[in-house]
C-alpha cells in the first residue's frame, strides 16, 4: 500500500483496501488513501479527489490522522494563489473543529510560515498569534523552524515594529532555551540567518546587517579550521540581501545638502541648524568623492562606524564584492578584515549581480553605474537574467536632468536586450530567459518613463 500510495496509482491503492483491508480502516491505510490521490494530481494544482477522500472519512466519524491535513494544506500553499491560500486556511481552521483540535509543531509552522506569502500580503500579526498560541497556550516546545517562520513573518512585513520583533525572538531564541551547559538549544540555522536579513534590509538597518554577517563569517572561519561542524557559511543569498542592505541604506552624509560658509562671513546659527535638519537629497549624478579610497583595493579595511557618505558604501560594497571576486588577497588582521577563506562558498549568480549593480544604482553617480552594468557580466562570464535588463530600464528614469543625454542612450541599449529576451521567451527559443506578467510590466512601465526624460 505505501508502495502504491507512493506512486500515486490510485487504482491499485484502492483495490488493495478493498481486497485486505479491515473494517474501520486502520489510521495509517487512511493516510496512505489521501496520499495515493494527493501524488496523482498534478503539480501546482488543487488537489480536488485527495480532498474528496479525506472529508469522505471525515463524514463516516473516521477523520484521517492530522498528517494527512498537513500534506493537504502544503500541496495548497504550494499552488502560489489567493483562493489556494485561502483554502489553505479554511482547511486548517476546519480540521481544528472536526478532527484534530490541537495541531502538532510540524503544521504550527506551516502555518506560521504561511504568513509571509507573497500572494497575499504578510500577516506579521497572525503570525505571532499563533506562535504565541503553539509555545504559551498549547505549551508546544517550539523548533528552530517554528521561530525562522516566525521571524520571517515578522521580517517580510518590512514594518519596523515587526522587524523588531523579529529581532527579539532571535534573541529570546538564544537565551530562551538552553541545555545544562548553558549553551543555546536551538541554533539559528542558515534560513534564520536569511529571514533576519530580510528584515534588516527591508528597513535600511545596516548596522544589524554588518553584525550578523561578521557573525556568519566568524563561523566559516571556524568551520574552516575544523573547529565546528554544520557551521552557516556565506553564500550567495546571503551575500545577495547584504547587498539589497546597502542598496536601501540612507546615508547621513548628503554632498548636495552641505552648507558652505565663508570663513570671513559670521556664521549663522539658525541657518546652520535649518541646514542639518532639513537635508535634501543629492543629485543622483553628483560627482563621486571616494575620499582616496579606491573602489577596488588591493587590500579593502572596513571599520565598525557605518559609511558616513554614498561615496563610503561604494567603496565598502566594492571592497565587500572584491573578497568574493578574489581568492589570492592578502592576509590581514581579524579585527580590520575579512578573509576571502569566509566567501569561498559564495557562487557568481546573476541574482548576486544584480544586487551588487543595485548598490550603484541607488549610490553611485549614473555614469558609474551605466559603466559596471555594461561590462561587470562579461568580465566574469555570468549570464544576465530579466531582472537584470528590467532594473536598468528602471534606473534610467532616476536620472538627474544633467545627464538625461546618457540616460536616453543606456535605456534605449537596455530596452534592445530586453525586447531580444521578450521575444525569444515569446517564440520560446531553448535558453530563453524566464518571464513574468509582473517583470514585462515593470519593463514596459520604465519604457514609457525614460520617454519623458
Amino acid at each position: 500500500m505505501a508502495m502504491y500510495a507512493e506512486a500515486g496509482d490510485v487504482t491499485n491503492a484502492e483495490r488493495f483496501l478493498e481486497q485486505f483491508c479491515t473494517t474501520p480502516r486502520p489510521e495509517r491505510f487512511r493516510d496512505l488513501h489521501v496520499k495515493a490521490h494527493l501524488r496523482a494530481s498534478e503539480p501546482r494544482t488543487f488537489p480536488t479527489t485527495a480532498l474528496s477522500v479525506l472529508h469522505n472519512y471525515e463524514t463516516i466519524g473516521l477523520p484521517a490522522p492530522q498528517r494527512s491535513y498537513g500534506r493537504l494544506i502544503t500541496t495548497l500553499l504550494s499552488v502560489r494563489s489567493t483562493i489556494a491560500e485561502s483554502q489553505a486556511w479554511d482547511l486548517f481552521a476546519h480540521m481544528r473543529y472536526v478532527a484534530h483540535p490541537i495541531p502538532d509543531a510540524y503544521l504550527y509552522t506551516t502555518m506560521i510560515a504561511a504568513c509571509a506569502s507573497r500572494v497575499i500580503a504578510p500577516q506579521p500579526a497572525r503570525a505571532l498569534d499563533l506562535f504565541t498560541e503553539m509555545t504559551v497556550d498549547k505549551r508546544i516546545a517550539p523548533t528552530t523552524a517554528a521561530y525562522t517562520a516566525a521571524i520571517y513573518a515578522c521580517s517580510c512585513s518590512g514594518e519596523k515594529l515587526y522587524v523588531g520583533e523579529a529581532f527579539r525572538l532571535a534573541r529570546e531564541m538564544l537565551d530562551g532555551h538552553r541545555d545544562a551547559y548553558g549553551q543555546p538549544a536551538l541554533v539559528p540555522d542558515r534560513r534564520t540567518f536569511c529571514a533576519l536579513l530580510e528584515g534588516a534590509k527591508r528597513v535600511g538597518d545596516l548596522a544589524k546587517v554588518r553584525w550578523i554577517l561578521a557573525e556568519i563569517v566568524t563561523e566559516s572561519m571556524r568551520a574552516a579550521r575544523g573547529d565546528v561542524r554544520d557551521a552557516v557559511v556565506v553564500d550567495e543569498e546571503i551575500m545577495t540581501h547584504v547587498f539589497h542592505a546597502y542598496a536601501t541604506y540612507k546615508v547621513p552624509f548628503v554632498r548636495g545638502s552641505t552648507v558652505l560658509l565663508d570663513k570671513a562671513q559670521p556664521s549663522d546659527p539658525s541657518a546652520s541648524s535649518e541646514a542639518s535638519t532639513t537635508p535634501q537629497d543629492p543629485p543622483s549624478d553628483a560627482p563621486p568623492n571616494h575620499a582616496g579610497v579606491p573602489a577596488t583595493s588591493p587590500n579593502p579595511k572596513f571599520s565598525s562606524l557605518l559609511p558616513q557618505s554614498a561615496p563610503d558604501v561604494i567603496a565598502e560594497v566594492s571592497a565587500l564584492f572584491h573578497r568574493i571576486t578574489s581568492a589570492s588577497a592578502s592576509s590581514e588582521s581579524a579585527s580590520r578584515a575579512v578573509s576571502p577563506e569566509a566567501f569561498r562558498h559564495v557562487q557568481l549568480t546573476p541574482r548576486l549581480l544584480n544586487a551588487y549593480l543595485s548598490v550603484y544604482y541607488a549610490h553611485a553617480p549614473f555614469t558609474e553605474g551605466s559603466a559596471l552594468h555594461a561590462t561587470l557580466f562579461d568580465e566574469l562570464s555570468v549570464p544576465v537574467n530579466a531582472w537584470t535588463h528590467v532594473e536598468a530600464l528602471e534606473r534610467a528614469t532616476r536620472t538627474h536632468r544633467r545627464a538625461r543625454a546618457e540616460a536616453v542612450t543606456f535605456a534605449r541599449r537596455a530596452w534592445a536586450q530586453w525586447k531580444a529576451a521578450e521575444g525569444a521567451w515569446r517564440s520560446r527559443e531553448e535558453g530563453a530567459l524566464e518571464l513574468s506578467a509582473r517583470l514585462i510590466e515593470r519593463a514596459y512601465v520604465a519604457k514609457i518613463r525614460t520617454l519623458s526624460l
